[in-house]
Formats: C-alpha cells, sequence, structure tokens
C-alpha cells in the first residue's frame, strides 16, 4: 500500500456524507455557498437514484473529508454518459498531501462508467491548468449575441454606439416549437439518436430543465419541412428593471439556428428583450451570423455582454472549456454548473 493509500480512503459519497461535504464546502471552497446551506437543492444536484455523485477522500487516522469533487452526468445510461467535474476542492493545510485534489481527479476513473470527461468554467487559470495536466485541448467559449432594434437605453448591456441592432429581414425557414414537458419532447424527436459530445438523453432534459426546482428553462424544439431535428434550450434573466434572454443548451442539426432570424426578432420585439446571448464552443459561426447574431469578442471592448445575474455584475466574462483532443464537442452555457443559482432562494 503507498503512502498515500496509508493515509486517505478515496471513495464515492453516501447520504450520510452529505452534511459533511456541504460543511467541507463551507469551510474551505466558499463561505455561504450555496451548496453549503441549501440540502434540497444540493440533492438536486448531486443525489442521484440514491448515489450521491461526489469523490471524496477521507483521512483514515481522524475519519474526516479532506477532498472533494462533485461530478455531474449528461445521462442516465453508464455506457453512453459524460460528465462534467463540478465542486473541486482540498485541504491542502493540516499535514495533507499537497497533490491531494489531483490525485482525486485520478482515482474518479476506476469509480465511475463514462465515455468522456469534459470542463466548463470560468476561472481560465484553473481550466489552463487542468486542461494541460491531463493533456486536454483547452478553448474559449464564443459569445454571440443579437440587440433589440428598440432598444435605444439599455440596462443590463453596454453598447458601443457604433455597434447597430439589425434591422433586416432574416430567414424564417426554421419553426420554434414551445415543449412543456419530456412527453413533448419524446413525440416529437428521439434526442438520444443524436451522436453527440456530450451525449445528452430524455432523463438529463428532464432532470436538468423540466425539473428545475427554481428556474424556468424554455425548451423549443427546432422544425423544418416537417421534421423536428434539434432542441434549443433558452432562459430569461432580469436585473437593473430591464431583462435578456440567454441560449444556454442546443442539442441537434446544428444549421436550424440559421433559420431563426425572425422568430429571434419576435422573441426580442414582443418580449421587450434587450438582447438574446448564446455562449457556445462548436458552431459553425455562419449559422449563427445568419440569424442575425455578432460574435461579442469580435465587436471589440465597448461592448458589455454580462455573464453573472446573482448578483448581477455589469462586466464580460470568458467561459472556458477543456475535452479529451481529437474530440468533436459541443460546449454551451448550461452544461456543467455554469447555469447554477449562486443565490440560496430558501427551496
Amino acid at each position: 500500500m503507498s503512502r498515500f493509500d496509508e493515509k486517505y480512503c478515496v471513495r464515492l459519497a453516501e447520504i450520510n456524507d452529505i452534511d459533511n461535504i456541504m460543511s467541507f464546502i463551507d469551510r474551505y471552497w466558499s463561505k455561504g455557498h450555496i451548496m453549503s446551506t441549501n440540502r434540497k437543492y444540493f440533492e438536486y444536484e448531486f443525489l442521484i437514484n440514491g448515489q450521491v455523485n461526489f469523490v471524496i477522500a477521507i483521512d483514515r487516522d481522524t475519519d474526516t473529508i479532506q477532498g472533494i469533487r462533485g461530478l455531474l452526468f449528461s445521462a442516465a445510461d453508464e455506457e453512453k454518459r459524460d460528465y462534467w467535474g463540478s465542486i473541486w476542492k482540498a485541504n491542502t493545510g493540516d499535514g495533507n498531501f499537497p497533490l491531494l485534489g489531483t490525485e482525486i481527479r485520478k482515482r474518479t476513473d476506476a469509480l465511475i462508467k463514462y465515455r468522456y470527461n469534459l470542463g466548463v468554467g470560468q476561472n481560465m487559470n484553473t481550466t489552463l491548468i487542468v486542461g494541460g495536466h491531463f493533456k486536454k485541448e483547452t478553448v474559449r467559449l464564443e459569445h454571440f449575441y443579437r440587440l433589440n432594434p428598440d432598444i435605444k437605453d439599455y440596462k443590463i448591456a453596454v453598447i458601443d454606439p457604433a455597434i447597430k441592432a439589425e434591422n433586416a429581414v432574416f430567414s424564417d425557414t426554421t419553426e420554434a416549437e414551445r415543449l412543456y414537458d419530456i412527453g413533448e419532447v419524446r413525440s416529437c424527436i428521439n434526442i438520444e439518436s443524436i451522436d453527440a459530445i456530450p451525449y445528452k438523453d430524455n432523463w438529463y432534459i428532464e432532470h436538468r430543465y423540466f425539473s428545475h426546482p427554481w428556474y424556468d428553462y424554455q425548451v423549443y424544439g427546432l422544425k423544418k419541412n416537417g421534421n423536428t431535428g434539434a432542441l434549443m434550450v433558452m432562459r430569461e434573466m432580469e436585473a437593473e428593471g430591464s431583462k435578456v434572454l440567454r441560449i444556454v443548451d442546443y442539442i441537434g442539426d446544428h444549421s436550424l439556428i440559421a433559420g431563426l432570424g425572425r422568430f429571434f426578432g419576435r422573441m426580442l420585439t414582443d418580449k421587450g428583450y434587450e438582447y438574446i446571448d448564446f455562449y457556445e464552443y462548436g458552431f459553425e459561426p455562419g449559422y449563427l451570423k445568419e440569424a442575425g447574431m455578432r460574435n461579442k469578442y469580435e465587436d471589440g471592448d465597448g461592448i458589455i455582454i454580462p455573464n453573472y445575474f446573482e448578483p448581477f455584475v455589469q462586466s464580460n466574462k470568458e467561459l472556458m472549456g477543456f475535452f479529451d483532443k481529437g474530440l468533436n464537442v459541443t460546449i454551451f452555457k448550461g452544461d456543467g454548473d455554469q447555469d447554477r443559482p449562486n443565490i440560496d432562494r430558501g427551496i
């Protein structure tokens, strides 16, 4: 037995570990973090079919948690599912091994079944370090947006006066149909036949979007010539007495978004949104531009399309991602834990 294994037991968490994990998050990750204060929300995210999806390192002498790593799965089928890492933290003091967190990550593979591990996060330095250490491809998500031409005084966005909202006639070749439950999804599209990385199934769509305890996600089936070829998920957000609409997920034929130009225009004008935005990696930019969207990174520093709404912070934020080299992947704002509440609403 190695010195490491003499000191630590690394295993999947159990239900009776939840309180200790929450206390560890509060002490070592972030004081007052929602995952340390709201057990019901913790269980929604990480307690799936009786399994607590955390890998934990237990000090054998003190029987205390010294490191954790949360896991979020994209599907129910262990043979097909991919996963994103979530909260990942080790106590590097108290005589612990300096690379305890890295060792937890290495030992995850022996504890779970999955196809691929992907990452999406807001900390560029951490993403680059993790991606480099584990020989992953590291990328920046693109950030597209489309402005409402009727808005003159932006409260959420900051817009360079040189940037004008598009008022052109856009394509209307794709129909967007609102779907209200997983039964309606199943009736119009077989998403489980879509060969994508990450692989997302009906369980994921129902749990992640329709059953979310706080957020009201809008799920649309995208249809062309009578056939539904993609799902698009959106969420309305409010701040400063104004509101925006954000695309947070997309599964299926990417080309269908090109035909949503008029749909996006109607959403903007009918609902009074300042803009629609979309963090993504893996799309052909031409599809998004055909729908009237602009790439924020091509428009310079005079544009602010915020990412933080809880609490609201009027600044830009890059999102980074990583994955195994050579894979054809898509990454969105809704993946992993990037579209998670930061404020405890007391469910």
